[in-house]
């Protein structure tokens, strides 16, 4: 079970925004390369990153921080957000990229998504993210008339790695994960889930270690990090088995 910390790039900055609005962002950090050390340094194996802007406007913005990063960390990097054609997997692959991730273009054009996938195969993730159930596109700022398992299913076969769920309504306000939504999922297509949107504290730590949840390949986990209120060694360690949590600290989340 991984535990992916997130690098959200918005103007060559680490931030966090509330329920994907723009207008509604934090900065935590202003040096994207120096945050990736330093979650490398915490433990973390993996690392999940987001060109806000490239997902608004269509393609890459934050290429330079995103550079950065590869170069600052050893970890292998999934990048979403603003990713739309060959060309330009390709691009970044070449980069280093351990995988990207296809959002709007999976609505948009599921067949360049399996094309991805036979021609890079292991590296092409695709990101679901839904808003009332139906899958949001062009940065959340549009909404489909697609289901989220509608959606899923289409790539059942194709060779995706995972697929990233997001649950909007959720995202960067630590209301917890939507994990009924998301476990519904990782069982309706035999595609690797990663969950995403609402990581608040260690109850959804170990909420993740649960027996219905061990089909997820991971979640991943931003603002709560930012803000301390998961400690890193303490998550890892749950996650691990190397640590039991304490009684009483896993509360059943909707």
């Amino acid at each position: 079970m991984i535990l992916f910390p997130a690098i959200d790039l918005k103007d060559g900055q680490c931030v966090r925004l509330k329920l994907g609005d723009m207008d509604q962002a934090t900065v935590y950090n202003k040096n994207p390369g120096a945050q990736a050390k330093a979650f490398e340094d915490q433990g973390f194996e993996w690392l999940h990153v987001v060109d806000l802007n490239g997902a608004f406007a269509g393609e890459s913005v934050n290429g330079a921080a995103v550079e950065a990063i590869l170069k600052a960390t050893k970890n292998p990097v999934q990048l979403g957000g603003g990713i739309r054609t060959l060309a330009h997997i390709e691009s970044w692959l070449d980069k280093g990229l351990a995988r990207v991730i296809l959002g709007t273009v999976a609505v948009r054009d599921p067949e360049l998504v399996k094309e991805a996938c036979r021609k890079f195969p292991g590296k092409v993730a695709v990101g679901i993210d839904a808003k009332g159930g139906k899958v949001a596109v062009e940065g959340w700022a549009e909404a489909s008339s697609l289901g989220v398992i509608e959606l899923a299913r289409k790539f059942e076969g194709a060779g995706v790695a995972a697929i990233i769920y997001t649950d909007i309504d959720r995202d960067g306000v630590l209301a917890g994960i939507n994990w009924d939504s998301t476990i519904d999922l990782a069982e309706a297509v035999s595609i690797p889930v990663i969950a995403s949107g609402g990581l608040a504290s260690l109850a959804d730590i170990v909420r993740m270690t649960m027996p219905d949840a061990k089909k997820l390949e991971g979640a991943i986990s931003g603002r709560a990090l930012y803000d301390g209120r998961i400690d890193p060694a303490q998550a890892l360690a749950i996650l691990s088995g190397t640590l039991k949590p304490e009684p009483g600290l896993f509360e059943d989340r909707p």
